[in-house]
């Protein structure tokens, strides 16, 4: 926090305090009905200055509470961004901070009046950063009465995307660029420190630089225009300001709807679909015309503005909607996704002024469910045939990295693509959320809609849309909404006992007991369906009113399985047990291409587990070199601290392996020597990783030891043991655009009895995998020391290098390396670093996203062998799919 006080005595004289009594005694509470009515009443006056923002604000307020009122609570939102975020990492970093660096908000505030003694004292609220709130002391108010705070300030905003934030010169500020009253609890006077900004009046006059336009709650301003507004029943001023704003614009049944944004920058789009901005017009045509009969009809303008965001698709401007600068910017099979989005934006700010005139601390959730509700019927109306994530994991859950984003998806804006999250605000960066934990609107009213049904449902929101009374009111449904508005429970159902198939009169007779684990008593419905072979299904309704529930049915066929929550419609901790017995599952789980100069490579990585079940698996990984094309295949577990919800920090992998060897692999020293045949082996492998993001992690600790033994008697024609250890490390360097990365391999070889260690099996001192600038084939030996060091440094600006909306080049990412290491026959001899050999080289890292959601690397390496004049005329080149290291 940063504020200037000024100090004073704190004694409360006893006048004071008989002061206070007698108007308490004398002044009927809310005697006043127009004071009773009222609303803050603010007036804002500053000057910008590019991130910097200074002025006064003075906030007229009534006390309408029984109780005296001491204190003016403000909140100093820009305070939030002070500090570092928590819940950054390697995946989200570039899509919260420009250039991945962190830069800190703040708001500076002192109090503007003739008493020298007035001073502004910091007040603290669990989690709630500190520097946020603050209190200014007042002479008291009694009940019925008004008064008046006046407040300077200073406001410098983040280096950020989102909705507050500065980027390329645009800021983009929904809300709290000034110090905001919080809102009065009516019945106890206190102050609500974890609220959303109460509704209010503003009169508002700002200066802005001469070459800055800007969009003020939906009212333009051109350039050198000054800026003075008036806007009533708002719950924030929302502004965003760029040296240029084009204009397109739409007319839909009387409705002109503006959308304004920035002329593209960096950008190249190659693909015979119309431009973004028409996507994006003729979506908001779609949105508008065809909206649910409940949805208000739009005011004479709807104004749209665009925004650098990143995390999130829209955010409400309260008269205004602010979309992401690459909404819609991904394949048109994924554009409903995004349609989805600005539909629920779109209805929030055409119910705003009606639910905001009736609700209170429940506008936030009540306004957020409604309009995604209202969103999903446009998209089903519209788009009938659209498949939901759900559909498409379904359909493409042979790959594992589609499996996984129903758990950790690693995507930007979630949101559009994944209903049921368990906070609203995870990262809590927006004006009406950043002080909670509840859950999202939408996913309190679906669990409304479990208990309902869904046509009881429906009925409840046309009605309560329309109605004139608040939401909780009008849908009388009290327990259940208490119940979800809280942090969301830690949450598990699982079986207890499945007995299917026990015989019966007329067929079998089913039963399950299912039972919950949470971390605080809730009640909600449960599906459990019973399955057979065949296709055929039951439905079975748990009511949830108990912790554990028995549900039981008849069928005239076997059943062979019994799953909870088949729609997977709750939001619970682990699905690995929601199925009795688990369901089976094959997915590719990776695939990499490594090609050089001297090699190449690809491989596959296939495993079959039970569904959700990341703990263990069978594995099947078949692979092509220039060495030989074969496979392994075995078990794989899973344990220790989760990385996520899929990842582990131990691993242990047990195979058995197969492998064709390519005669015409030798080593460059002895090139008459040939090894053909195959191998065969029973080798393990354990690994120790703590990588979240594999795309350049800035913190990653890998450790690899593996052993193999390779048998004739299992098949192949060579004996000799291969074992070793491999060491990773990476750490940002002065910030995270500069990483340092280094791998250490030490690994050993040897030949039992009469056999020989073949060419394929021997370590090679260059290559992809170990020393970059040596042939793979120019010197082989039983034994390794390799050390490789690296720097990256990602280069920015951004760019929008688009093909075909299928792959979208982000930026780019500069390597400089050098590999030092020696292979030899010997292992001591292989620990002589006088004669290590050394590759040097530069590389180029893309960062591109697949589909323009996705995010991926590439890399294209050039190197040359430093040490041995007499070897280094040759230049290899290298190409991966993935970071090698």
């Amino acid at each position: 926090m940063h504020v200037r006080p000024r100090s004073r005595r704190t004694t409360l004289r006893m006048a004071g305090l008989c002061e206070t009594l007698l108007l308490l005694c004398l002044s009927p509470p809310r005697t006043d009905a127009a004071l009773q009515r009222a609303v803050p009443q603010y007036a804002v006056e500053a000057t910008i200055a590019g991130r910097d923002i200074a002025g006064t604000v003075a906030v007229r307020f009534a006390n309408r509470s029984r109780a005296v009122v001491r204190d003016a609570v403000f909140v100093l939102f820009p305070n939030r961004f002070s500090k570092p975020d928590d819940g950054i990492n390697d995946f989200n970093r570039p899509f919260v901070y420009p250039e991945q660096e962190f830069d800190p908000g703040r708001m500076d505030v002192e109090v503007d009046a003739a008493d020298p003694t007035a001073r502004v004292e910091p007040v603290s609220h669990p989690g709630v950063a500190r520097g946020v709130l603050v209190r200014v002391p007042i002479p008291p108010l009694a009940p019925g009465t008004e008064t008046q705070v006046r407040l300077r300030f200073h406001t410098r905003i983040p280096h950020r995307f989102g909705s507050f934030g500065e980027f390329e010169e645009q800021l983009t500020l929904n809300g709290g660029w000034y110090p905001y009253l919080a809102a009065l609890d009516e019945t106890t006077g206190a102050w609500r420190l974890d609220g959303s900004p109460p509704v209010a009046d503003f009169a508002v006059q700002l200066v802005l630089p001469p070459d800055l336009e800007a969009v003020l709650n939906g009212q333009h301003f051109a350039s050198g225009e000054p800026v003075q507004a008036r806007l009533s029943s708002v719950h924030y001023l929302s502004l965003v300001a760029a040296p240029r704003l084009l204009r397109d614009e739409t007319v839909i049944d009387g409705t002109r709807v503006v959308f304004l944004h920035r002329p593209a920058r960096r950008t190249v789009r190659h693909s015979p679909e119309p431009s973004f901005s028409e996507i994006l017009l003729d979506a908001l045509r779609a949105i508008v015309a065809h909206r649910p009969s409940i949805v208000p009809k739009p005011p004479a303008e709807l104004t749209i503005v665009e925004a650098p965001m990143r995390l999130n698709l829209t955010a409400l401007g309260e008269g205004m909607v602010v979309v992401s600068d690459r909404a819609f910017k991904v394949n048109w099979l994924l554009r409903p996704f995004h349609e989805l989005q600005v539909a629920h934006a779109v209805y929030g700010e055409l119910l705003r002024p009606r639910l905001a005139a009736r609700e209170d601390d429940d506008y936030v959730w009540v306004s957020e469910g409604t309009a995604r509700v209202l969103a999903d019927r446009y998209l089903k109306g519209s788009y009938p045939d659209t498949r939901s994530v759900q559909d498409w994991i379904e359909l493409f859950n042979i790959f594992a990295i589609v499996d996984r984003f129903e758990t950790v998806p690693k995507i930007p804006f979630v949101d559009a693509f994944f209903e049921r999250a368990r906070v609203a605000d995870p990262l809590h960066t927006e004006i009406m959320t950043f002080n909670r934990a509840l859950p999202p609107g939408h996913v309190i009213l679906a669990k409304l809609r479990e208990v309902l049904g869904a046509s009881e449902f429906d009925a409840l929101i046309d009605r309560c849309v329309a109605d004139g009374v608040a939401f909780r009111s009008c849908a009388a449904a009290g327990p259940v909404l208490d119940q979800w508005l809280q942090p969301y429970p830690e949450l598990n159902y699982r079986f207890d006992e499945v007995a299917l198939n026990q015989p019966a009169a007329e067929g079998y007779h089913h039963s399950v007991r299912v039972r919950r684990d949470a971390s605080r008593p809730i009640v909600e419905p449960v599906t459990v369906r019973l399955r057979s072979v065949g296709g055929r299904t039951i439905d079975l309704r748990w009511d949830g009113q108990a912790t554990v529930g028995e549900v039981a049915a008849d069928s005239s066929g076997r059943m062979w399985q019994a799953v909870i929550d088949p729609d997977r419609r709750l939001i619970e901790d682990r699905r690995d047990d929601n199925a009795r017995p688990p369901t089976p599952q094959v997915v590719l789980d990776t695939a990499e291409v490594e090609i050089s100069s001297t090699e190449f490579g690809v491989s596959g990585l296939v495993v079959e587990r039970g569904r959700y079940d990341y703990r263990k698996d069978l594995a099947f990984a078949g692979f092509y070199t220039n060495r030989s094309i074969g496979f392994t295949a075995g078990g794989r577990w899973h344990w220790g601290t989760p990385v996520d919800a899929t990842l582990f920090r131990h691993n242990l992998y047990a195979f058995y392996g197969l492998q064709s060897l390519d005669a015409g692999f030798t080593d460059a020293r002895r090139p008459s020597v040939r090894t053909p045949g195959q191998l065969t082996s029973l080798g393990a492998r354990y690994d120790y990783s703590n990588v979240f993001a594999y795309d350049s992690p800035t913190d990653e600790r890998y450790l690899r030891l593996y052993a193999d033994w390779y048998d004739r008697g299992l098949g192949g024609d060579y004996n000799y043991v291969d074992w070793g250890y491999r060491l990773v490390g990476s750490h940002p360097l002065w910030g995270y655009r500069l990483i340092g990365a280094a791998e250490l391999l030490n690994g050993f070889s040897e030949p039992l009895g009469s056999s020989v260690v073949p060419n394929q099996g021997l370590y090679s001192l260059g290559g992809s995998r170990s020393i970059r600038g040596i042939g793979a084939e120019d010197e082989l030996g039983r034994n390794i020391v390799m050390v490789r060091t690296e720097l990256r440094h990602d280069v920015y600006p951004e760019v929008d290098f688009n093909l075909l909306d299928l792959l979208v080049v982000r930026r780019g990412q500069v390597r400089v390396f050098a590999d030092s290491g020696r292979v030899s026959n010997s292992a001591g001899d292989a620990y002589d670093v006088g004669r290590f050999a050394v590759g040097v080289g530069v590389g180029l890292g893309v960062v591109y996203e697949f589909l323009g959601f996705f995010p991926s690397v590439a890399y294209l390496e050039m190197a040359t062998r430093v040490d041995d004049t007499g070897k280094s005329d040759d230049v290899q080149f290298l190409f991966g799919t993935r970071q090698a290291f």
